[in-house]
């Protein structure tokens, strides 16, 4: 992939005008808490009952990012203003065993292993169903009651992903990172989810974006079509060759079009977008998006209910700085107003909304790098802050 030029880059980076940032944020997970050297993929969830759950990848060492990481998790019970403790959600099963392409690629220490992308749905009727992944080659399911408390005995979900197999010989699999929806009408849950087959990088690509989801309330899952391959993939069967693609944010509109957003390393330097009526099949073209910048990062996207769907990432072509919220009242095919949500450094970042107000979490600081954040930061806006 030829390098983004930086006449193309200052370019991007100077459109657009943004409102003043939001609030002083909470620093939520921070270098060093917990005995863990780094805290990243941050999540966030809204349950039934008001409650947030926010969520953090941590990390053993900066050196090392992929060898020995764990999941976290703090609750609030008073839409941010106080969180409990930091505590442990999952662990890998005694059974499991090192990625070795994570090894041969030189990205994780032999002999440890990781707990990765824990990713997150509320369920309307109550309770939160959890998927995360462990050495990015397997996926385990959980269901908590609203409180991320009382949780069921881990189910492997890994063979979901195995359907993948005739289009994708994948080494490295994943959920998220983030949060997935649950349909309003038929209360499906869909989790964006990414294949890969571990030949570049380090093993996290070349990638196809796709979903998974589930019509019982998370007994079985199945796999969707893949939305979205990189050109180089062969027998894919659906979507389109975006260079690269990856993460997946998704939402469902006020119309129950489900929208799903996708990282990628075009040149164009542009976010791409797929809808689908279900959730798994029929989806679109995945085009380019006007307005949504790509600076090679993890976005966010949630549903503001009529408000309209918010999406948030990067808004700098250079680093990851400026976390800034676009909001769209047409189903995401403009995003015309918009809300900084910090002007520092800031990269990966999940959304939540009760309609309103808009809640994120999101890495924040750049210790020593804009990809090693300091910690991760919890804020809230209103969707009419937006301009």
């Amino acid at each position: 992939m030829k390098p983004r030029s930086l006449p193309f880059l200052l370019g991007l980076l100077a459109a657009g005008a943004f409102t003043a940032a939001a609030a002083e944020p909470t620093v939520l997970f921070k270098q060093g808490d917990n005995d863990y050297g780094i805290y990243r993929m941050p999540g966030l969830v809204l349950t039934k009952s008001g409650t947030l759950i926010a969520s953090a990848e941590g990390r053993k060492t900066l050196e090392m990012r992929w060898s020995q990481a764990a999941p976290f998790i703090r609750v609030s019970k008073d839409q941010g203003k106080t969180w409990s403790d930091a505590k442990p959600f999952a662990s890998a099963p005694a059974d499991a065993k090192q990625n070795p392409v994570l090894v041969d690629k030189g990205a994780a220490e032999p002999g440890q292993i990781g707990v990765h992308n824990l990713t997150a749905i509320a369920d309307k009727d109550g309770g939160v169903h959890w998927l995360y992944t462990v050495e990015y080659s397997r996926v385990f399911y959980v269901k908590t009651d609203d409180n991320g408390e009382n949780g069921s005995e881990p189910v492997e979900i890994t063979s979901v992903f195995d359907a993948f197999k005739d289009e994708i010989d994948w080494k490295l699999i994943a959920t998220g990172p983030g949060h997935g929806i649950q349909l309003k009408d038929s209360g499906r849950l869909v989790v964006p989810v990414w294949v890969s087959d571990g030949t570049e990088g380090i093993g996290l690509q070349a990638a196809a974006s796709a979903t998974i989801f589930s019509d019982d309330g998370g007994k079985t899952w199945r796999r969707g079509e893949i939305v979205a391959k990189h050109f180089t993939l062969e027998k894919t069967k659906t979507g389109t060759a975006v260079e690269l693609p990856s993460e997946g944010a998704i939402a469902q509109a006020a119309d129950g079009t489900v929208v799903l957003n996708i990282r990628n390393k075009a040149l164009k330097g542009q976010r791409v977008q797929a809808t689908s009526k279900d959730g798994a099949t029929g989806w679109s073209e995945a085009a380019f998006v006007e307005g949504l910048m790509e600076p090679i990062c993890q976005g966010s996207l949630v549903s503001a209910g009529d408000a309209g769907l918010v999406f948030a990432n990067p808004a700098n072509m250079i680093m990851r700085k400026s976390l800034t919220a676009r909001v769209s009242k047409d189903g995401g095919k403009t995003y015309p107003a918009s809300f900084v949500i910090d002007d520092g450094v800031a990269g990966y970042s999940d959304l939540a909304s009760d309609g309103s107000t808009v809640y994120a979490i999101y890495e924040r600081g750049a210790a020593p790098s804009d990809r090693d954040p300091e910690g991760i930061a919890f804020t809230s806006f209103a969707i009419g802050d937006a301009k």
